[in-house]
């Protein structure tokens, strides 16, 4: 049988470091959207199967650990495989090898909607096409985020034509560089990322204006330990939740 984990080498390039010379968030998850696009198309579930059946996948919940990124011209390997999907969930998870030193991973939720409805559809495709991993799986999966209730504007949005992807709304790893421009460069340059969350709410379109909101858990601020919410100023909808730990 076929392995369920699927492989591949990314070299980190000019156009996907940070200011720190480093792979940035930005940069990983596109990474991690190229890779889990490909074994979708390669197991038959990928954008052709869901653009037949008039429908399309969403990430819901996204969780990412890091314990060290990257440098410039670093060759990473990412290895990707999916859980056996739940009720109307189905799961994919990620991690991530660095001179075979394993370095980070990732936790995803997904759902299936409908072209038309935008209705949910339950992940019912033959187990043997998803042929899921049943061992060495993570040992945690990406949960709802706790809201917390100290939020103060910092940020506001009007998504632009360079936002959209192919289904003409958000691209889901946009939301992550509103949060990104959002933070102080001077975090940027002393913080090190080790936990990322986001929760999608939904859907955000082109014209759209999100306010970006930011929240603190943590008494002292050196922690790091923060939270960020983006509310569709037309209806006020929450849109998503992101929550960020990260030390000096």
């Amino acid at each position: 049988m076929k392995s369920p984990v699927f492989k591949k080498k990314y070299q980190v390039s000019i156009s996907n470091v940070n200011i720190n010379k480093r792979l940035g968030l930005f940069g990983l998850l596109g990474y991690l959207q190229d890779i889990a696009t490909l074994h979708a198309e390669i197991a038959g579930f990928g954008l052709d199967e869901m653009i037949s059946s008039n429908s399309f996948w969403v990430l819901v919940r996204q969780e990412i650990r890091m314990n060290k990124f990257p440098k410039w011209n670093d060759e990473i390997e990412i290895q990707t495989w999916s859980r056996t999907p739940q009720g109307m969930y189905a799961f994919r998870e990620f991690e991530f090898f660095l001179n075979d030193e394993k370095v980070g991973s990732c936790s995803t939720a997904w759902m299936i909607l409908s072209g038309d409805t935008r209705r949910i559809k339950k992940p019912d495709f033959p187990i043997e096409k998803i042929n899921p991993r049943l061992d060495s799986l993570l040992d945690y999966c990406a949960e709802r985020i706790k809201v917390l209730d100290n939020f103060e504007l910092v940020n506001e949005i009007k998504v632009r034509i360079s936002d959209l992807d192919l289904n003409m709304h958000v691209n889901n790893t946009k939301y992550t560089q509103w949060v990104l421009d959002s933070i102080p460069i001077e975090l940027h340059k002393s913080a090190k990322l080790r936990n990322y969350q986001i929760n999608f709410l939904k859907e955000a379109h082109l014209g759209d204006e999100i306010d970006i909101y930011r929240a603190s858990s943590a008494k002292d601020e050196s922690a790091h330990d923060t939270q960020f919410k983006g509310i569709r100023r037309s209806d006020q909808s929450t849109i998503f939740y992101v929550n960020i730990i990260a030390d000096t």
